[in-house]
């Protein structure tokens, strides 16, 4: 298994995928106040995560398994010796994420898949080194994935509608 490079931000476009946005955000928001459902980072007033249970998401799978390949790819491995934990991301009008990395345990890549971006989304800014920082804007159905140990953030969110995005990491078994 291969370390994914620091400095390389690998983005790519899931077109199989996008006709299943309109399901998967439905099985969301059906589970967003489900006791079983656990929200955790409160920063500014929301919860920057959510997990839910991907039995609960049953149309994500395909999603799911598409970040696993790519991921694979870009690390040299079968699929199968991967570890992947997603969570939602759902912003709100006025809403940000903070700075923060996610190399917290043995992750070997992290990323992020947007599910909805209506126009005036916040913008994924990731730091590559102390003088370099990528900024993304956000496309519906794009797959975004970076080292875990580069810091990130999303600036304001100014839409009335919801940006919703996977945030994930990925780990061996």
């Amino acid at each position: 298994m291969q370390a994914y490079p620091r400095d390389k931000i690998h983005s790519l476009i899931c077109h199989e995928c996008k006709p299943l946005h309109a399901e998967i955000i439905g099985q969301i928001y059906k589970q967003l106040e489900d006791p079983d459902t656990h929200k955790s980072h409160f920063f500014n007033g929301r919860y920057e995560n959510i997990y839910i249970n991907k039995t609960n998401l049953p149309a994500i799978e395909p999603v799911l398994n598409t970040i696993l390949e790519e991921a694979a790819k870009l690390l040299e491995c079968d699929k199968s010796d991967l570890r992947l934990g997603f969570w939602i991301n759902l912003m709100q009008k006025d809403d940000v994420t903070i700075a923060h990395s996610h190399d917290d345990d043995d992750e070997m890549i992290s990323g992020t898949y947007y599910l909805q971006t209506p126009k005036q989304s916040g913008v994924l800014s990731i730091k590559l080194t102390e003088q370099t920082i990528s900024t993304i804007e956000p496309n519906e159905a794009s797959l975004i994935f970076f080292h875990p140990a580069l810091e990130h953030e999303v600036s304001q969110h100014q839409s009335p509608i919801p940006r919703i995005s996977i945030g994930f990491n990925i780990g061996s078994k």
